[in-house]
């Protein structure tokens, strides 16, 4: 059996953020596109993961692509409220620090006009932006 090398042992792993979510996922990919546009390039590899309906296809994709030797977070963008804490309770338990994009979001809008969400994943709408 060959011994490892020297300098293999000690090569670093680039650190993997892993975006997912129920639809495209193009909104949480923006906001870490946007914070890694503040460090140099190639500091983290982004991973994309869309269509998430299950917590079982979240297992798979993390065991299939987290590296033993990287370092690991996940953003997620999850409308269904169940899904989002199944996703959350995994990785938790797995170590891994994640954000919720999209569920503080929507509970804020919620308490602020009083109004129930649709919860309905890649719902979109023309909402009026005004620039300063």
């Amino acid at each position: 059996m060959a011994e490892p090398n020297v300098e293999e042992i000690f090569i670093e792993e680039t650190p993997i953020v892993f975006v997912i979510s129920d639809a495209r996922g193009k909104t949480a990919a923006g906001v870490v596109e946007a914070a890694a546009a503040q460090f140099e390039e190639g500091v983290i590899s982004i991973k994309q993961l869309g269509n998430v309906h299950s917590i079982d296809t979240v297992r798979e994709y993390l065991d299939k692509h987290q590296k033993e030797k990287a370092d690991v977070a996940v953003f997620h963008t999850i409308v269904d409220q169940n899904l989002r804490r199944e996703i959350r309770r995994e990785l938790d338990a797995r170590g891994i620090p994640s954000i919720d994009l999209l569920g503080p979001s929507i509970t804020i809008i919620s308490t602020l006009t009083g109004e129930e969400p649709v919860y309905e994943t890649g719902r979109r709408t023309k909402v009026q932006i005004e620039e300063a």
